[in-house]
């Protein structure tokens, strides 16, 4: 029974002290890293230690948009490997159903689909800079670097114990959700109701980064890279 005891004294301090870390300071990978880098954000993530952005960086590279994502002032929104590669899947399995061999790959993205690529990967881009305090629960509503598009930017709370909640713990942690309109949006905008059909929300599983030349935020792994039709 002492042993329980001491049990749940240690898992009450660990959360009280995970809790008490100081803002400028998060977690991302499994490591604790400081908020601000002075690498641009291409660099930044081209130093990733887990590789979770070669792909996005290669075809980054041969749509000549490094100088895009790396101007001065502007909020990125970077979707990781996993997001193209959800993508490329979606697009052979769309395939597959005409011709059972085809294979959609990012070969074939960068052959046929470069242009659309340039095009999309601006969608994922806010002209400014996104703090915290500049967002609500709710969401702000945004012009993104593709003219004619925009999005959604949200700071919520969340219970989720997967995002980091934990009830003995009175600091409710919140997390960034970026959510690409792509239908009309209503004359009241809650983040949290937006229908698929009018925005695709997406978890921001590292956020409120500053690199030498913006702010980057990594969408979570689950999503698929959009494109624009």
């Amino acid at each position: 029974m002492k042993n329980i005891i001491k049990l749940i004294i240690v898992i009450v301090i660990a959360n009280i002290v995970l809790a008490s870390c100081k803002k400028d300071s998060y977690i991302i990978g499994g490591k604790l890293e400081s908020t601000t880098t002075n690498l641009t954000t291409y660099d930044y993530l081209k130093s990733n230690r887990f590789k979770m952005f070669d792909t996005l960086l290669m075809v980054v590279d041969k749509a000549g948009l490094k100088d895009v994502i790396n101007q001065k002032g502007i909020t990125f929104y970077a979707p990781t490997d996993f997001s193209i590669n959800n993508y490329l899947q979606k697009k052979t399995l769309a395939a597959q159903k005409i011709n059972p061999y085809a294979k959609y790959s990012i070969d074939t993205l960068i052959k046929y689909d470069l242009a659309t690529f340039a095009d999309s990967i601006r969608t994922y881009i806010i002209p400014k800079t996104i703090t915290y305090a500049s967002l609500t629960s709710n969401g702000v509503v945004l012009n993104t670097a593709k003219s004619g598009t925009q999005a959604v930017v949200s700071f919520e709370q969340t219970t989720s114990t997967s995002l980091g909640y934990n009830p003995v713990v009175n600091t409710i942690p919140q997390v960034e959700y970026y959510s690409l309109v792509i239908g009309t949006l209503p004359s009241t905008v809650v983040s949290v109701n937006l229908d698929p059909s009018v925005a695709i929300r997406i978890l921001c599983q590292t956020s409120g980064l500053t690199t030498a030349t913006g702010q980057l935020n990594v969408l979570s792994n689950s999503h698929t890279l959009y494109f624009r039709k």
